[in-house]
């Protein structure tokens, strides 16, 4: 009988025994690009260390003699680099943590006696939560940067760190649109058919979403104390009202002259086709100063409107639709219009110096040409500066 010195097992016994696993042993060192020699190596100290204690001893150092093969196996095949912050690429995360997993489980707790069940599913419980914790820190740092508007142009390092990275993208992007406050419409997205408002009249008869009338009332009347004279001149308006107002502006171009669809085309410059509108929604607002009462540019030269873009976020606004945003938005810039997303939110975006879209990473519009962009554009500026219909917002 020949003795192994390294392990002081049987040969013929060791050999029969990782015959039963030798194809996981060649997945685990495929998965983790580490020869198969080394992983037999790593096995074969667990399965020695668990045959030295006592039959009473085993189901006691379950637990410690899987986590240490864990340790063991994430260490010497290179996985740590990735726990540890390194940028080295390394295989994908989960594949790593399955093949670890698979590994223990098939070679250190075959030795373990049939009295550990209760034991091994602990050990397995503790596992679940020493790996979460490992890769806690790397979620949120991801999700800050998310959050920060940096996500389209972040590329994490490493091939595990990608992986980790789209999804917890994924899963981010599946909690906001869970969240009504970020509910997006726009001329891509339109408004749910079984949405509902329940809306307030304001002092000056207009109304606005339940949800958002203290705080629009607390930030106009802070910025009425800090000099300014903002008026709302346009909040809620039900499907109906968007509806009117898109049909008469398809009338006035009919009675000027023009066919149909051109008149849908340049009634959709000055009121937003039905289903699209954010003052649908009962949380937008467009708001002028007292001392000009343009819906146009010049509103940005008021200092009620530098005082709302410049606060309005601490209030759980933002400005909507910036001027550098006009071509992932669809809508001109628009200096009056201020939609409600909530106070966290409202901070986010200020800080990222970025729109709803980009926040929400929904800036792609792929049955948009560049051409009918450049076009929609061109129409909103020329209707806003050189046409005499009025502009009712969007």
């Amino acid at each position: 009988m020949q003795f192994d010195p390294d392990t002081n097992h049987n040969k013929t016994d060791l050999a029969e025994k990782n015959g039963k696993s030798s194809g996981t042993v060649k997945a685990a060192a495929g998965l983790l690009g580490t020869p198969v020699r080394k992983i037999r190596i790593i096995m074969s100290r667990i399965s020695a260390a668990s045959g030295k204690v006592s039959d009473k001893a085993k189901a006691a150092g379950a637990v410690l003699v899987l986590l240490a093969s864990v340790a063991v196996l994430v260490y010497e095949t290179g996985a740590w680099r990735m726990f540890s912050g390194s940028r080295e690429d390394v295989k994908p995360f989960t594949q790593q943590i399955s093949a670890c997993r698979d590994a223990v489980d098939r070679s250190a707790l075959e030795d373990i006696a049939s009295g550990a069940d209760r034991t091994y599913a602990d050990s397995r419980e503790n596992l679940e939560s020493g790996l979460n914790k490992a890769t806690a820190s790397m979620r949120e740092e991801y999700m800050e940067i998310l959050d920060s508007g940096q996500g389209s142009s972040f590329h994490p390092a490493s091939e595990a760190e990608r992986l980790l990275f789209e999804r917890v993208r994924e899963k981010r992007r599946e909690v906001l649109t869970e969240d009504p406050m970020l509910l997006l419409v726009n001329k891509w997205h339109y408004l749910p058919e079984d949405y509902t408002v329940d809306p307030i009249t304001l002092p000056n008869g207009q109304m606005i979403g339940s949800k958002c009338y203290e705080p629009l009332m607390e930030m106009l009347e802070d910025c009425a104390e800090a000099g300014g004279n903002p008026i709302v001149c346009s909040g809620y308006r039900p499907h109906y009202k968007q509806v009117d107002l898109f049909n008469a502006q398809i009338d006035r171009w009919l009675y000027a002259g023009y066919e149909q669809e051109d008149s849908e085309d340049l009634a959709s410059t000055a009121v937003a086709v039905p289903g699209t509108s954010e003052h649908e929604l009962g949380l937008a607002a467009d708001i002028y100063s007292s001392e000009n009462m343009s819906l146009d540019e010049s509103q940005v030269y008021t200092f009620t409107q530098q005082w709302l873009m410049e606060n309005c976020w601490k209030y759980g606004f933002i400005l909507r639709y910036p001027k550098d945003k006009t071509d992932i938005t669809g809508i001109i810039f628009e200096p009056w219009h201020y939609r409600y997303v909530g106070k966290e939110h409202a901070q986010k975006i200020h800080e990222a110096g970025i729109c709803l879209e980009e926040y929400l990473e929904q800036t792609d519009h792929p049955e948009e040409t560049a051409e009918d962009s450049d076009e929609t554009e061109g129409r909103d500026g020329e209707q806003e500066y050189g046409q005499t219909e009025p502009f009712y917002g969007y």
